[in-house]
């Protein structure tokens, strides 16, 4: 597989945004490490994901649960692979990728997706961390990489809604070393950042967007609610920021087959997440290449499945959790 992104005038013209950001939402970004984007899909665009959320909570089996920093469960299901279902359909969109790429300041691919899933009244928190942090030790040589984070669920401080330092992303990379039970930003450093900046929360209601600087600070504390709060992150990297290291091939440069901004409107998507492909992440009890225990693994696959198990599969800890160190083939999703 090439690592190398084909030249400009290599690839086919993508549809055209129907939502380009201004000159003063991109010095936003660049001011503050981050943007929102108010109504950047409608709420009608977003309900049948909403929907499916809601009707499947757990998503399929595969949504796992990991410890928090106090030990607390927090969920989360990824996937690098796009499907024609909503989750693989809505990060090929116009409007997302074109953007990320005026934000990064060049073309883009795909890095991964996720869904971040609050249920009510659950006490796990993602504490405070860099994205960068992680996706250093993945091989990317450059912080040339954003997220754009969906609402699908009203978000708000109750429900554990993203706060954000502002800036932040001027501190540059900040090691991550463990934390009770989980890792994250250097706590003296943390405490420094925190005295000097300012922390915001990023309320959105389902359609709003946020785009976010690999090295933006970001933090989510605890669903307090009675309502649930799921968000859809949507991660893109340089094309020429593809990782240099062994072992990183679901995250190496593919062209990303861009979407009309119609496509929601007009049905075309199979559903929700039916026949989404998500990584799988090992099974409960066992531990990451961070060290993060998962208290509740993915779901029991088949035996053809198993046999094409690959390296995102969870495995024993095998670094010096206290000393910050990671292996080179580590990965971790976070918020």
């Amino acid at each position: 597989m090439s690592l190398t992104a084909p030249a400009l005038s290599d690839q086919v013209p993508a549809p055209a945004s129907v939502r380009p950001l201004s000159a003063d939402e991109i010095a936003c970004y660049q001011r503050d490490s981050f943007v929102v984007l108010r109504g950047f899909f409608s709420p009608e665009e977003i309900e049948p994901l909403r929907m499916s959320c809601l009707a499947d909570p757990l998503v399929g089996g595969n949504l796992v649960a990991i410890a928090d920093a106090q030990g607390n469960a927090q969920e989360v299901v990824s996937w690098t692979e796009m499907s024609d279902d909503l989750v693989g359909v809505i990060p090929r969109m116009a409007r997302v990728v074109q953007a990320a790429a005026a934000l990064i300041g060049r073309s883009v691919y795909h890095w991964h997706s996720k869904l971040s899933m609050k249920a009510p009244g659950s006490a796990g928190r993602w504490d405070w961390h860099q994205d960068y942090a992680y996706w250093y030790h993945e091989g990317c040589l450059f912080p040339d990489m954003a997220t754009c984070t969906i609402a699908v669920d009203r978000a708000f401080p109750e429900n554990g809604c993203l706060r954000l330092v502002k800036g932040s992303h001027h501190l540059g990379r900040i090691e991550h070393p463990r934390v009770g039970e989980a890792s994250g930003v250097d706590p003296v450093r943390l405490e420094q950042a925190l005295a000097r900046l300012e922390a915001v929360d990023c309320e959105m209601v389902p359609g709003d967007a946020l785009f976010f600087h690999s090295n933006t600070l970001h933090a989510s504390g605890p669903n307090l609610s009675q309502e649930p709060r799921t968000l859809l992150h949507c991660s893109y990297n340089a094309t020429n920021n593809s990782p240099f290291i062994a072992g990183q091939e679901h995250h190496a440069y593919r062209p990303i087959d861009i979407l009309p901004d119609s496509v929601l409107r007009e049905g075309r998507f199979k559903s929700g997440f039916d026949d989404q492909q998500f990584i799988y992440r090992g099974e409960t009890g066992q531990a990451n290449t961070y060290g993060y225990k998962l208290l509740r693994g993915s779901r029991p696959r088949d035996k053809d499945e198993r046999a094409q198990r690959d390296h995102t599969d969870a495995k024993p800890h095998e670094d010096d959790p206290a000393s910050g160190a990671r292996s080179p083939d580590a990965r971790y999703d976070r918020v």
